[in-house]
């Protein structure tokens, strides 16, 4: 295990590959995710060095308190990490709220080392986010739709039935692998889950946080790197609000893959990596 000290706090992290093409750096999802030494990302370590790390928070990173709970602590603690592993050039890609991480470091520092971004199902709209997620509720079960409005309504959010409906959601469009979610959930990660619905909420489809009125929409036309949109055919950062947002972005592509949903790593690694790959080889 690889640990980084800063200012803000200690750092886990996890670099496989060797020196050779532009290394690459991966934002998990969350806030208050994690990222696993073993992940699927780690299959474009092929000629370059792939960097993952555990924001500060969650798993095995130190704790942090709630004023450090912000956009502005996670942008700081990645400009730490990136003048502690010596890069001067890197491609930027994240996943969710990875790509929101993304998104802001790349407007506060202006775009600097950055030699490409990859946006993998977004949130660049709090607003958009949730009303993709009510519309993929129409699309549940009655009973199921029922439960949810239910206990958003009563702020039952904490209740069983609300957890069992959200898996619901969560088996269509999150994680499309009852394992596999399973075992998503069964992770340790307390002071994660805090942060969580600090910043977000009781759940992916209901932003009651910080970031419920976030949007950075107006600022997407002012990225000048190589960029590249991917989400999965069921993803809950639907297909349409991804084209939406590259079409917003000069230059941006636009990749969907199908059969898979919000988990696009675990459920279809081989297709997201092809994209990555065949993306990074049109400007290497």
């Amino acid at each position: 295990m690889a640990y980084i000290n800063h200012r803000l706090g200690r750092t886990y992290y996890t670099k496989k590959g060797r020196k050779g093409k532009t290394p690459v750096i991966w934002l998990h999802g969350g806030p208050g995710g994690t990222h696993k030494p073993d992940s699927n990302v780690f299959s474009l370590a092929d000629g370059r060095v792939v960097y993952c790390y555990t924001q500060l928070g969650g798993g095995r990173s130190s704790i942090t308190d709630r004023k450090q709970q912000n956009i502005r602590t996670f942008v700081d603690e990645l400009s730490l990490l990136v003048g502690a592993w010596g890069l001067d050039e890197f491609h930027l890609m994240g996943g969710s709220w990875g790509t929101t991480l993304a998104l802001e470091y790349y407007l506060r520092k202006k775009g600097r080392g950055i030699r490409s971004l990859v946006f993998q199902s977004p949130m660049f709209s709090s607003r958009d986010w949730k009303a993709d997620g009510r519309n993929l509720i129409k699309g549940l079960p009655k009973n199921t739709r029922h439960i949810i409005d239910s206990c958003h309504d009563i702020g039952a959010t904490d209740s069983m039935v609300y957890q069992q409906a959200m898996e619901v959601f969560y088996l269509k469009h999150v994680l499309r692998n009852k394992k596999k979610l399973e075992e998503m959930f069964s992770g340790k990660n307390p002071n994660g889950k805090l942060i969580y619905e600090y910043m977000w909420g009781p759940s992916e489809f209901e932003p009651t946080g910080t970031l419920k009125n976030y949007t950075r929409i107006a600022d997407l036309g002012k990225i000048k790197v190589p960029t590249i949109i991917i989400c999965g055919e069921y993803d809950e950062a639907t297909p349409g609000t991804g084209v939406k947002y590259a079409n917003k972005i000069p230059g941006c592509s636009f990749s969907e893959i199908k059969g898979a949903s919000h988990a696009i790593w675990v459920e279809k690694p081989a297709r997201i990596r092809k994209v990555i790959n065949g993306f990074l080889d049109s400007i290497e």
